[in-house]
């Protein structure tokens, strides 16, 4: 009777003798799976940390060519979405204003580039990032000897690209100092509306980054250094992101390039656009990657 008690105290002493270094064991080997997740989630914050500035940069700009008449363009760098967006705007498009309304071209040329965006501000309800106000020949010496092959089937009926002699090839070869004389002579054509320019303005914009995306690096430097012959109120905060952001686009591997073109009504003063087009040209301003 008297050896029951000790035979399973005995028991119970050897069991704790498997069982607590086993015990330990699975408390040691877990600790270390905490400790090496650790490690991993701490690299992954390291290695956001270290993203380009301009994967985290999304810029609007108001870019207006002067001429006359001048010509208008929306551009939003997405670095996040990685996409750059073309959006050409008729200078005929229609802006309230204090007195009542004018068009873009007409602002423009009356009182600036600067009052040019305050209205644009003021007809959508947002305002882009800045505004910049260059000669044609300005952004071509920025832009450089990188050409394009711009296809104008998509953007010109038959007769039209006949009218230009390209009735048998469509693709216009262009440089950037020969684009600006390529589109006047778009704008001579008869019966042209306003916003069908505008498209082919975007199209051709387009064309020449999606061709040559490794341009988009220098750009703002470029520009920069042409500081006298701009107009801008693009301060210096802004021409880093707008650097940090295009150098980011110009290596992207996703990287898609595109224009969008705001539908628009026919309105005494010049062209309005519609639901769709005002809904596009906030969705260009604000956030969100543009619908197709």
């Amino acid at each position: 009777m008297h050896r029951r008690p000790r035979l399973f105290w005995q028991t119970f002493f050897v069991t704790l003798l498997l069982v607590v270094p086993m015990m330990a064991g699975v408390v040691y080997f877990a600790a270390r799976r905490a400790q090496q997740q650790a490690l991993v989630q701490a690299a992954a914050d390291q290695s956001g940390v270290a993203q380009p500035a301009g994967a985290r940069q999304t810029f609007r700009l108001l870019l207006a060519v002067q001429g006359d008449p001048p010509a208008f363009l929306l551009v939003r760098c997405d670095g996040v979405g990685q996409s750059l967006v073309f959006c050409a705007l008729p200078g005929e498009m229609v802006l309230d204003a204090p007195a009542g309304q004018t068009t873009l071209a007409e602002c423009y040329l009356a009182a600036g580039p600067a009052r040019a965006a305050e209205l644009l501000t003021a007809t959508l309800g947002v305002a882009p990032d800045a505004y910049l106000a260059a000669t044609a020949s300005t952004l071509a010496d920025a832009w450089g000897d990188a050409g394009v092959r711009f296809d104008t089937a998509a953007v010109l009926d038959a007769s039209r690209r006949k009218a230009l002699g390209l009735e048998g090839d469509t693709v216009a070869e262009l440089t950037a100092d020969r684009a600006a004389d390529f589109l006047g002579q778009v704008a001579a054509l008869p019966d042209l509306e306003p916003p069908a320019l505008a498209q082919v303005r975007g199209a051709l914009w387009a064309s020449f980054v999606r061709q040559n995306p490794g341009t988009l690096a220098g750009i703002t430097a470029a520009l920069q250094g042409q500081s006298s012959r701009l107009l801008t109120d693009l301060r210096a905060q802004d021409w880093q992101r707008l650097e940090d952001c295009l150098s980011w686009l110009s290596g992207a591997s996703g990287l898609t390039v595109d224009y969008r073109i705001p539908s628009m009504d026919a309105v005494a003063r010049g062209w309005q656009p519609d639901a769709e087009g005002a809904e596009l040209l906030l969705t260009l301003l604000e956030g969100g990657s543009p619908a197709a």
